[in-house]
């Protein structure tokens, strides 16, 4: 099989490209990047070309007659389940452990479901809090987005109840960390400066996740981007890191 192409957008900004990206690269996905920058002209070659809504993230592999297009998140993690990983993506378990018990099939309907739900949802976050990974910045939230921190942090401690503190959400890495993994930035960028206050499982949560490799690895290349892209700025920006933190 042809190895795919990953065309992604600006990593400060793209949270969606960050779910795809990290997924492929927490299963050890052989895999090319293309990165486009969002709201440019330079994109839209690239964009109808390949994307058919026009949107990041998109995976594509074959030629001609056999090229395969993925666009939107959930349906790269769906078909890298189905044709690239051995590894189960909703539980992080062998195909052959996946099948062994009901405990197991609980926790991937649970997985499915949460990652439905951060795909189709939480917009009270995701509009409040735009993912802006080397800012720190301050927000008046709104009560639709301090509703949704309260439903990501019931979440949190449901899944991390009986793990031990360095856990991911399901003990393996699954297709929800990775779809929650932009949250994560967005707390980062906003909750202190914001007065949100936390609970020791999410911060605990929050402190694992920012240490995944694969994460900081993409939070670096983040902070070696320059362009700023308005649209994706919220709230009153206090401080910055990376390679713009010396033109402030």
């Amino acid at each position: 099989m042809q190895k795919p192409l990953l065309i992604i957008g600006n990593k400060n900004y793209s949270s969606w490209s960050l779910r795809a990206w990290l997924l492929l690269k927490a299963f050890n996905i052989n895999f090319d990047e293309q990165l486009i920058e969002l709201f440019h002209p330079s994109a839209i070659p690239i964009l109808d070309e390949h994307a058919p809504t026009g949107k990041v993230p998109v995976l594509v592999y074959g030629e001609n007659d056999e090229k395969v297009t993925v666009w939107d998140t959930l349906a790269i993690a769906m078909h890298i389940n189905d044709y690239f990983t051995n590894v189960d993506v909703w539980t992080g378990l062998s195909r052959s452990e996946t099948k062994s018990n009901t405990s197991i099939r609980i926790n991937s309907a649970y997985c499915q479901s949460i990652v439905a739900e951060m795909h189709s949802g939480l917009m009270g976050i995701r509009s409040d809090m735009p993912m802006n990974i080397r800012a720190i910045a301050k927000i008046q939230p709104s009560a639709a987005c301090l509703k949704d921190i309260a439903r990501i942090e019931e979440i949190f401690a449901d899944c991390l109840k009986s793990r031990s503190t360095d856990s991911y959400l399901f003990g393996p890495f699954t297709a929800a960390d990775a779809f929650f993994a932009p949250v994560i930035l967005r707390l980062q960028t906003y909750a202190d400066a914001s007065d949100i206050v936390l609970k020791p499982t999410t911060k605990q949560y929050c402190e694992t996740m920012l240490n995944n490799p694969h994460l900081q690895a993409w939070r670096e290349a983040a902070l070696e981007e320059t362009r700023v892209i308005k649209e994706d700025e919220a709230g009153e920006i206090l401080s910055v890191v990376g390679v713009l933190a010396d033109q402030r």
